[in-house]
């Protein structure tokens, strides 16, 4: 038990990279210099390793820093691209840290976020990311699910991507990627949908789909529900594996072309026909892209390593880039969203 007046408590640390140096930058509240804000403070410093960190910042300020409430750190993109390794060995495997702390990569650097939040009375940066985990389309991750695809054999780590928009404003655009310790991906907000409806079990973001049948062309807009994902292995060879991707979605649709009438059974049918061939192409696009750039957040890897006696990391992402895999969307309309 300690006075919260009497310790600074980080929620938000960033990290950049400088040459040689990490930029580690921190926001706190100061509870003791109004009582109608918590006045937030930013401190800044470097060091050449994310360990050291601790101390040098604790010169700032007139009480002890604790890491214990910190709930997001960010890292700059290029400080991602550039290899994250160190500090997560170094500085996030902390016992003072939670496992329910999230990470973000930031378009910007981490540096300009936290200047962003500082001019601010409210350290809300949790709240916005979970927010379009719980009603939006970011899947659910935190430092736990992070942890276990980066240590994880067959899996590659993903969290979420932050940036400042024209108004100045935060915002979540979707996910980065790793491969080993490095952002190697990012996906924007409508990949992110979809990954999310093909890792999770619940997704509540919207999707708009142009389709066009017989001569005839609409708008769809569908929200996400509720997913669950079957995968086979359609061969049992290790030098050739091939998969079945069965997905089955409970989604609500909120706009679909006015030529279509569902009160008409057939043309009910034909509406989750359209959207189940939107969604294949969409899942089909998503993979080739997962794949030619060589990550696998979803864990495919493991997901064959489960099904087979003998798996090798190596020789299976030697081939990943061409592994087939066959999708089959099948859908269920729980609510066209409007009266008809």
């Amino acid at each position: 038990m300690r006075t919260i007046d009497k310790v600074s408590m980080i929620h938000v640390f960033g990290l950049d990279k400088e040459e040689d140096q990490l930029v580690g930058t921190a926001l706190y509240p100061k509870y003791t210099k109004s009582k109608d804000s918590d006045n937030i403070q930013l401190i800044k410093e470097k060091a050449p390793a994310g360990n050291l960190f601790y101390e040098k910042l604790d010169k700032h300020t007139d009480t002890p820093i604790k890491l214990a409430k910190i709930r997001v750190i960010v890292l700059g993109k290029k400080y991602a691209e550039s290899g994250i390794g160190d500090m997560v060995e170094r500085f996030i495997i902390n016992p003072e840290l939670g496992t329910s702390i999230q990470l973000a990569v930031s378009e910007h650097s981490a540096e300009s976020v936290l200047k962003k939040f500082s001019k601010g009375d409210s350290l809300n940066l949790i709240d916005i990311i979970q927010h379009n985990m719980t009603r939006q389309y970011l899947p659910k991750t935190n430092l736990h699910v992070f942890l276990n695809h980066f240590y994880g054999q067959g899996m590659d780590a993903y969290i979420p991507v932050i940036s400042i928009d024209d108004q100045m404003k935060m915002m979540v655009k979707g996910i980065g990627i790793f491969k080993d310790d490095k952002l190697k991906l990012m996906l924007n907000e409508e990949q992110t949908l979809i990954f999310s409806t093909l890792k999770n079990k619940r997704g509540e973001g919207s999707l708009k789909m142009d389709v066009e049948h017989r001569g005839k062309k609409g708008t769809i807009i569908t929200r996400g529900h509720k997913s669950s994902q079957k995968w086979e292995i359609k061969k049992s060879n290790l030098n050739h594996p091939e998969l079945n991707l069965t997905l089955k979605l409970r989604w609500t649709v909120s706009q679909y072309p006015e030529w279509i009438q569902l009160s008409n059974e057939k043309e009910n049918e034909l509406l989750k026909q359209l959207i189940e061939a939107e969604v294949k192409k969409r899942v089909d696009g998503l993979l080739v892209t997962l794949k030619e750039k060589e990550v696998d957040p979803l864990g495919i890897g493991n997901i064959v390593r489960s099904k087979m006696r003998v798996w090798n990391e190596k020789k299976f992402y030697e081939k990943y880039p061409s592994l087939p895999i066959n999708v089959k969307v099948h859908l269920e309309i729980i609510n066209s969203g409007l009266n008809v």
